[in-house]
């Protein structure tokens, strides 16, 4: 099987499951809805009928746990996926595509300009797992309440049930990390973290110079093969083909072949570098949007579903459409100062409870039972 086929492959395939993830739902007769019960609910229960008649009926249940510890558990398994892809595609690229450098166009010194980029990439992700997005607790619940005002649009005066405390205006509840976060974005699998007003900026680091860590790959693999083809004369040389012995003038399809043999981890972690950083770019810009305008991504999609609900209620639901603000977009300049200059958490000046006085929302059912006691 050629390259080309596989690439095909790897399109088709890969494109076919990104379309069962976004479209695909447990109900429904569309192609993407059947497809998605297939991979997603008869296949599992097969396998499970299988691993039951195998292994025995502890099977069932061992795998009920193992899908639920990679898929609804904070657990590092992405975390060592990304450091394999990171560390080994950077340590392939430099036992193959340092030897080309220098060239006549290509210095040394991009060895390490790729290098430092490479240890800057790994210490902004770090940063970011380990920084606290923002944990509410019931010391700063009562400050976070006064800078994060509820708006009664898509946040309102509410009781975390797990944590028990108040909910600040733009928190939310992290099941994986079973604990409150201020100015909530998401959970990032990568970081094995939430994103929240802690680490937002380190979140965008970690996009940013990974983007700039793969594009520069790419570029620099791209010019070490273009200078391995001008330095053979690849486009004027004579092929054989070894079966038939029959001679060929240079085409690109047979040098592509060519390279392919010779030169081929380069050219497949180029590649690699270049559809990672497409969807990294993609994925960086719609975050700093959502900064520019002042929201989150579970704002945005608690607006999205505000917005649906009010279209359903026909002409006045339209009316009050148009009537929509975001009260947390403060202009441009102040959103991303929002996130790059942003407030610990745990070191903010009060200690005082909600603007309802409601001191019993406010504290932890530990400190509820203390206060029991004593009384």
């Amino acid at each position: 099987m050629n390259f080309y086929t596989l690439t095909a492959l790897y399109v088709v395939f890969g494109g076919l499951g990104i379309s069962i993830f976004l479209w695909g739902k447990p109900e429904g007769n569309s192609m993407f809805d059947r497809l998605y019960q297939l991979l997603c609910q008869k296949l599992p229960s097969a396998i499970k009928r299988v691993a039951e008649k195998s292994c025995g009926k502890r099977a069932p249940d061992f795998l009920d746990w193992l899908w639920t510890y990679v898929c609804y558990t904070s657990n590092p398994i992405v975390q060592v996926f990304y450091l394999c892809v990171i560390v080994g595609g950077f340590l392939t690229f430099a036992a193959y595509g340092f030897p080309h450098m220098p060239n006549r166009l290509v210095g040394s010194v991009h060895k390490y300009v790729g290098s430092g980029v490479f240890v800057v990439c790994l210490s902004v992700w770090w940063k970011a797992c380990r920084t606290d997005p923002g944990t509410v607790t019931s010391m700063n619940v009562g400050d976070l309440c006064k800078i994060y005002e509820w708006d009664d649009v898509i946040f309102t005066n509410a009781q975390c049930k797990t944590c028990e405390i108040v909910k600040p205006a733009r928190s939310k509840h992290c099941g994986l990390c079973n604990v409150c976060v201020a100015r909530f974005d998401h959970h990032c699998i990568w970081l094995n973290n939430c994103v929240g007003v802690g680490n937002h900026k380190w979140f965008l680091s970690f996009l940013f110079w990974h983007l700039v860590l793969c594009l520069y790959g790419f570029s620099l693999g791209t010019v070490l093969i273009y200078n391995v083809i001008a330095e053979k004369d690849l486009q004027n040389a004579v092929f054989m083909d070894p079966l038939t012995r029959q001679k060929h003038k240079a085409t690109w399809t047979i040098i592509g072949q060519y390279m392919l043999a010779m030169e081929g981890m380069i050219i497949f972690v180029s590649l690699l570098a270049l559809v990672m950083g497409l969807v990294l770019f993609g994925f960086f810009l719609w975050h700093l949007n959502l900064v520019r305008i002042g929201t989150t991504t579970n704002e945005q999609s608690k607006w999205s579903y505000v917005k649906w609900a009010l279209k359903q209620e026909g002409e006045q639901g339209k009316e009050e459409l148009k009537k929509l603000v975001n009260p947390f977009n403060k202009g441009m300049i102040a959103n991303f100062r929002e996130v790059f200059c942003n407030i610990d958490v745990h070191r903010l000046p009060g200690r005082d409870p909600p603007r309802d006085g409601k001191r019993d929302q406010v504290q932890t059912k530990s400190s509820n039972e203390k206060k029991a006691k004593k009384s």
